[in-house]
């Protein structure tokens, strides 16, 4: 081997490839680390040493930080030395598990949110909402968690595509407008989920939503008893809904001409549970469903729906359009087998549609 190859070779060998590669896909790469891991990666290449304060993507987690107090200081260190970034459209991604008395922290990270103009945004802290975040334009997902004293319309985010709501309160008042109908200006939301909500004094919760495709509804103990609450869904394309309740609210008129598959389960609530008005309100939910083709049914949904003796055997099988439905069990029940009243109604004449029962 002639000189010149072996000094090729050894070129080769010592290339540093990763350094080497394009700053998109450094830039993706360094999106599945938070980011206080970013920045102590980037000491392993000299090239890298400036590289964070223009990465796209922001992950902010206390939990990475031992003592916790280390975490707020490390926040307001990096979010100054933050480079503007020209392809804006990142994730930021700030999570805070504790209560957030720091209201210079969240004026920060608000203030980095809206100038930076990021797309998809990640937000948990123990706090009051911070109406700054009114001011960004650009997100088009938007995830909160446990924050309090919710806007009570979203009318602001003109770009939003996807809201997900977890462990949050509407600031409803006695002194608000009964109707609470928070979404009806979004023009752009296909995907919304509301989980562990509070609703405070309302007495309507309206959903509108001409573009929506996916709506969950799930609530926890803590909400278990709300049964003034009635809920207005207007959604005329709406495929996918998800259902957890403690009780079966009250719905206004239900027509989903586009829905396709659902996903059930409604609890019942001791001492106080309204067994008639429960039955009733399942079956006129079910009514609205003579499009839907997969169904999923939880245990605790049948309870319901034979709470009353009689009435089930009344009702026509509201799955017209059945396919497949699948039916959850608990792993303490004895038998598989359902009441015969109970199949007729559910399963009706679909003899060509797929029956799962499993245990779980």
């Amino acid at each position: 081997m002639c000189s010149s190859d072996v000094r090729k070779k050894k070129a080769r060998k010592g290339r540093d490839r990763l350094s080497n590669l394009p700053d998109s896909i450094l830039h993706h790469i360094f999106s599945f680390v938070d980011t206080k891991q970013a920045i102590r990666t980037c000491v392993l290449s000299k090239r890298w040493r400036h590289f964070w304060v223009s990465l796209p993507h922001l992950n902010f987690d206390y939990e990475s930080f031992s003592p916790k107090w280390h975490f707020q200081k490390f926040v307001l260190q990096v979010l100054p030395i933050r480079r503007d970034n020209p392809n804006f459209g990142g994730k930021f991604h700030f999570r805070y598990g504790l209560w957030l008395r720091a209201k210079t922290l969240m004026k920060k990270v608000i203030s980095c949110v809206v100038s930076r103009r990021f797309q998809h945004l990640h937000l948990e802290a123990n706090t009051s909402f911070p109406y700054a975040l009114l001011n960004c334009k650009s997100i088009e997902t938007l995830d909160l968690n446990s924050f309090s004293t919710l806007p009570l319309s979203f009318a602001s985010f003109t770009m939003l595509n996807s809201l997900h709501l977890e462990n949050c309160s509407f600031a409803v008042s006695d002194q608000t407008d009964e109707l609470l109908d928070p979404f009806v200006n979004c023009p752009n939301l296909k995907n919304l989920s509301l989980i562990c909500c509070n609703f405070g004094s309302a007495k309507s919760l309206r959903i509108s939503g001409l573009q929506l495709l996916s709506l969950s509804l799930q609530n926890g103990l803590q909400n278990a008893y709300c049964p003034q609450l009635k809920i207005e869904i207007f959604a005329p394309k709406l495929n996918f809904f998800i259902y957890h309740w403690i009780g079966p609210m009250v719905f206004g008129e239900v027509n989903f001409p586009s829905l396709n598959v659902v996903d059930i389960a409604v609890y019942r609530v001791y001492p106080s549970f309204d067994g008639e008005n429960a039955n009733m309100n399942l079956i006129n939910l079910f009514r609205g469903f003579h499009n839907v083709q997969f169904v999923k049914l939880h245990y605790n949904t049948i309870e319901v729906l034979t709470f009353v003796p009689g009435l089930l055997e009344k009702q026509l099988c509201p799955f017209t359009n059945l396919k497949s439905l699948k039916l959850c069990l608990p792993n303490y029940t004895k038998s598989s087998k359902m009441p015969f009243h109970v199949m007729r109604y559910l399963h009706g004449d679909s003899s060509g549609a797929d029956l799962i029962i499993v245990k779980s």
